[in-house]
This record gives C-alpha cells, sequence and structure tokens, in this order.
C-alpha cells in the first residue's frame, strides 16, 4: 500500500520526535517506501532513532484536551485487562521482539494465522512444533525468512474493504478460501503496522469467533485527536472486545510514550484476548508489565503500565 506524505511525516515522529526534515525527504519516502511498516521499520532502526531513545526525551504528542479526555476513556475501559480463572500464562515466540504472551490453551488449535512476520517467525515456529498449521501473511517480503512443512507462506497483505490489488485482500476472504469461516478452534497473530484498524473496523461481528486467541499489536495511538480515526479505532475495538477480553497487555517500547486528553499512553501495545467461553474471566489487578514480558527493544527499559484500568 503506498505510503503517503503525511503518513512520512507521522513516521518521522515515531521515530525521532519531529517530522521529516524537508519536503524532498517527504517525497523521497512517499515513492521508496514499500508501505508503512517498511518506512517505520527503516526509520526505527535508523542510528539517530537509535541515539534518540538512548537520550533524548521523545514525546511526541502532549495533549491535555479536556473534551478529547471523555472521547477516550470509554474506548480504553473497554480494553481492561481479565485474568482467566484456572489457567496459567505462557510466552510464545522468542525473547525480547516477537514473542508474545498468552493463555495456556492451545491444545485442539486447528490453525493459526500471522498477519505481518517481516524477519521474525519465532511465535509461528513455536506454533509449528507444537503440531499447529500456521498461515502467513506478508507482501513486503519477497519469501518467507523460514521454511518449516507446517508454515504456509502467503504474499499477500491484509486490507478492510477489497480494493482488488493482487498483493492484498481481506481476513474474510483468506477465511474462506482456506474452509475456516466457521471454525472457532484458530488463533490469530496481527502486527501490520497501523493497517489493524481498517481490518478490524469493516469485520463482519462474528467473523473474530472464529479464533480462540488473538494476539495484536495494535498502532497509532498518537492519532486519535483525529477524529475519522478515533472513530475507526473505536469501531475496531469494539469488534475486537465484543466476543473477547483482554488477558495480557504489554507497551512496545521501540515507540514513545505520550499524553492525549490527559491520559499517558504508549503508541504501540501488545494485546492478547482471549475468547469469553474459553474461561471464567475476572477483572485482573494485575500489574504490567509481567515476570513473562520482555522490553521489545533490550537496552531500553521497559514501560511500565500498571493495571491498565482506566
Amino acid at each position: 500500500m503506498p505510503v503517503t506524505e503525511d503518513e512520512v511525516d507521522w513516521a518521522y515522529k515515531l521515530a525521532f520526535g519531529r517530522p521529516a526534515e524537508s519536503d524532498d525527504a517527504r517525497a523521497f519516502w512517499a515513492s521508496n517506501a514499500i508501505d508503512l511498516r517498511h518506512l517505520v521499520d527503516r526509520l526505527v532502526h535508523s542510528s539517530e532513532a537509535v541515539a534518540n531513545r538512548q537520550g533524548a526525551h521523545r514525546g511526541a504528542v502532549y495533549d491535555l484536551s479536556p473534551t478529547l479526555q471523555p472521547r477516550l476513556l470509554p474506548i480504553l475501559r473497554r480494553l481492561r485487562p481479565h485474568r482467566p480463572v484456572g489457567t496459567d500464562k505462557i510466552r510464545v515466540g522468542r525473547d525480547h521482539d516477537g514473542g508474545y504472551v498468552m493463555v495456556d490453551d492451545l491444545d485442539g488449535i486447528a490453525a493459526a494465522y500471522s498477519l505481518g512476520i517481516s524477519d521474525d517467525v519465532s511465535w509461528d515456529l513455536d506454533l509449528a512444533n507444537r503440531g499447529i498449521e500456521v498461515f502467513q501473511f506478508d507482501h513486503t517480503i519477497e519469501n518467507s525468512p523460514v521454511e518449516h512443512p507446517l508454515l504456509h507462506w502467503s504474499k499477500l497483505g491484509i486490507e478492510g474493504v477489497s480494493s482488488e490489488q493482487e498483493e492484498l485482500d481481506t481476513l474474510t476472504h483468506i477465511l474462506a478460501r482456506n474452509a475456516h469461516r466457521d471454525r472457532t478452534d484458530l488463533v490469530l497473530k496481527c502486527d501490520i503496522e497501523g493497517h489493524e484498524w481498517e481490518m478490524l473496523s469493516h469485520l463482519s461481528s462474528n467473523l473474530l469467533d472464529c479464533f480462540r486467541q488473538i494476539v495484536i499489536e495494535i498502532h497509532l495511538l498518537d492519532r486519535l485527536e483525529n477524529d475519522a480515526f478515533l472513530d475507526t479505532l473505536r469501531r475496531g475495538v469494539l469488534a475486537l472486545t465484543a466476543n473477547h477480553r483482554v488477558v495480557h497487555v504489554h507497551a512496545n517500547n521501540c515507540a514513545p510514550y505520550f499524553i492525549l486528553g490527559g491520559i499517558p499512553l504508549p503508541s504501540v501495545l501488545e494485546l492478547t484476548l482471549l475468547r469469553r467461553d474459553r474461561r471464567r474471566l475476572e477483572p485482573s489487578d494485575e500489574t504490567f508489565p509481567t515476570a513473562l514480558d520482555m522490553p521489545n527493544a533490550p537496552h531500553l527499559a521497559d514501560f511500565q503500565l500498571g493495571t491498565f484500568r482506566f
């Protein structure tokens, strides 16, 4: 998906705490970045961005708007963590970036969907080594980084509404093509660099019921002051939490913290959700990060989220 010059400025703010330095830089990245994920990866891992994270203040947004806060709080309250009674959590995938905390409820899983893999398939491999088929989707790479008989990679990106572009498709179409549309024993991992909101906001009300657990990295939270994006995010959160509850939350420390409507938030969050019929779920007073969590960037301190209750 082409990158706009506004998205170039957003990616610069994420990486450096400032917009692009010139119109030429905006035009260069708008024409040379494969998509937003590729651009963010290039900028966030640049030497300047690393130096900024090691010492400089990184907050890109500081907004104390009294009218924004009451609009955000109902959305954030739907993400309150819950505790699955009688079940432990486990870490799936590698240490640091690419690993996720999940509920130990993977027995009987028929298949997993991994949306957005780049060069890391540690989560996918952990599931494949449990005997679970994993369907991988990423249009920003030319080949899967690892071969395994249970890993099935497709050069496809995920979109919300079908555009008929060859390298994009909707999750609804993909599930139907794999004859998984009516299943309830799947798991989903999604890290598609902000495109998750378009995907989620256009899903049918019960499509996510196919997935027993969902691990999703949510991005662009620093855009919440934008009314159109706030509405898209609201619809996405409603879809995520219609029949699932958040059971774990972790902040990605590769991206900045900010204040929006007086609420301190990381701009990128990792959420784990469990479908409500799997376990009795109680509101959690757990403090995040937990002993199972690791900072995405190991040379930086992990963000402290407390109980993540609003």
